[in-house]
């Protein structure tokens, strides 16, 4: 007897695009191989290191805080890291400048820096000359006078500051503002008994002078020791002439009290 040739039957399986298929051989799970396979995590990315710069720091006035300190000069770039290492720089070096007193950073270099606060020190000293010859010939110009004081003071020349209210005593004695401007120059010397003074007579001719109230709490507070009292008073006095920072400055003033 012949025997017949049988065709596989086909089954239904989800796997077939058309809903049917021959029966599906053993997959790599099913036979036992891949069980045994690895892998790891790779961490990376990117990171600004900074660093100082071999150069001598430069000692000039800081733009920022104006007080006199040390420019150092710095550099930094963006750096490849694999694993958190640095690897290789992505970046070119950027050289930039830091203040020793209030921590400002510029994007010079201190030389730089510091010959370009040169040449707006000597624009500002040129422009003193005519006020200089102004007030000559009109002493009693309490504007020009104060507009002087300010200009000095900005440069942190505060004994030119002083020397000129010296010269003109007349345009002083006229204006609180002056009297105010000239207890600055003195609290930024830390004389602060002197700026009292001045303080005390640009509100004895004029009680509602905010900047002068502010700046005698601040004057009080500086001393050593403190007199939170007087200090306390004339905050209180500042915020009542409406002195943009005397609420902060009196909250400091409490919280010392309180100690």
């Amino acid at each position: 007897m012949r025997a017949e040739a049988r065709t596989p039957k086909r089954t239904l399986d989800w796997r077939s695009a058309w809903g049917y298929a021959y029966p599906m051989q053993r997959t790599c799970a099913q036979s036992g191989r891949g069980r045994n396979r690895r892998g790891f995590i790779l961490f990376f990315g990117t990171r600004s290191i900074v660093k100082n710069e071999p150069q001598a720091p430069v000692r000039t006035r800081c733009p920022k805080c104006e007080q006199e300190a040390d420019l150092i000069a710095k550099s930094h770039r963006q750096w490849f890291t694999l694993f958190f290492v640095p690897v290789f720089p992505i970046s070119g070096k950027m050289t930039f400048s830091q203040c020793s007193n209030c921590g400002t950073t510029f994007r010079v270099n201190p030389e730089r820096l510091k010959t370009h606060l040169d040449q707006a020190d000597n624009a500002q000293r040129q422009r003193a000359i005519p006020m200089y010859n102004s007030l000559r010939a009109s002493p009693a110009n309490s504007v020009t006078l104060n507009e002087l004081m300010m200009l000095y003071a900005g440069m942190n020349e505060f004994d030119q500051a002083i020397s000129a209210a010296r010269d003109f005593p007349q345009a002083l004695q006229n204006s609180e503002q002056c009297m105010t401007t000239l207890g600055r120059v003195y609290l930024a010397m830390d004389q602060q008994d002197n700026a009292i003074q001045w303080f005390d007579s640009a509100i004895a001719r004029n009680p509602m002078l905010a900047e002068a109230q502010y700046f005698k709490a601040v004057a009080h507070f500086g001393k050593t020791p403190p007199d939170l009292e007087k200090a306390q008073a004339a905050a209180r006095a500042a915020r009542i002439g409406e002195h943009p920072n005397a609420e902060l400055l009196l909250r400091d003033i409490e919280l010392k009290m309180k100690e």
